[in-house]
């Protein structure tokens, strides 16, 4: 295993943008473009951050996301509608934080709310609904990667987050060549699954 295996991952996520980018718009198209945009930037953190344990940790927790995420819209509309009223539900969510946190400090946020009312009013016009975003874990179960979701989250949660772990052994764990190599592999490993999946996905929409 080396550097080159994250740069096949990167290369493999390149492509299969570019073959998204050059086909005729559509919701599937579109969300499948957006996912593997974001899982190539993040096949580029992994490479950028191979050395950094806590940023490396985030990058491969994100890709297997990401990688799940891709499989369960493609596999059918109505998690793809699902992914889209996420969007709507993230956006307002945030809106809605920003205008409460504003109005405490005596801001105008009326610009903000007839962003939001717009939003609202677009959505009714299509066949999304707000909805809260996918469990990760139940994706994981659903696609045969319970195991590995239960390992990356409980190692990524201990070197993500500011756990007891992290903070009172941090010179020890970053010493330790183990957790660093572990996640190497664990990287290499699910760029090749998402490389087999888009390889599948691009021979039947060749």
């Amino acid at each position: 295993m080396s550097e080159n295996d994250f740069q096949i991952t990167a290369a493999n996520l390149k492509y299969a943008v570019e073959f998204y980018d050059k086909k005729e718009y559509s919701t599937l198209n579109s969300a499948m473009s957006h996912i593997l945009k974001e899982a190539s930037r993040e096949s580029l953190r992994l490479i950028s951050n191979k050395d950094n344990l806590t940023l490396f940790s985030l990058s491969v927790r994100n890709l297997f996301e990401l990688f799940l995420i891709c499989r369960q819209i493609y596999s059918n509309e109505e998690s793809l509608h699902n992914w889209y009223g996420q969007s709507h539900k993230d956006s307002k969510d945030v809106k809605n934080a920003f205008i409460k946190l504003a109005e405490k400090k005596g801001l105008d946020t009326s610009g903000l709310k007839e962003i939001q009312e717009f939003e609202d009013s677009s959505l009714e016009n299509t066949p999304f609904q707000s909805k809260g975003g996918f469990q990760i874990r139940d994706l994981a179960e659903k696609h045969g990667y319970l195991d590995d979701y239960q390992f990356v989250y409980k190692l990524s949660s201990k070197l993500v987050h500011p756990s007891s772990m992290k903070v009172m052994a941090y010179s020890a764990i970053a010493e330790n060549t183990n957790y660093l190599l572990v996640l190497h592999h664990i990287a290499v490993y699910f760029g090749q699954e998402f490389s087999m999946f888009l390889k599948g996905v691009i021979e039947q929409n060749a």
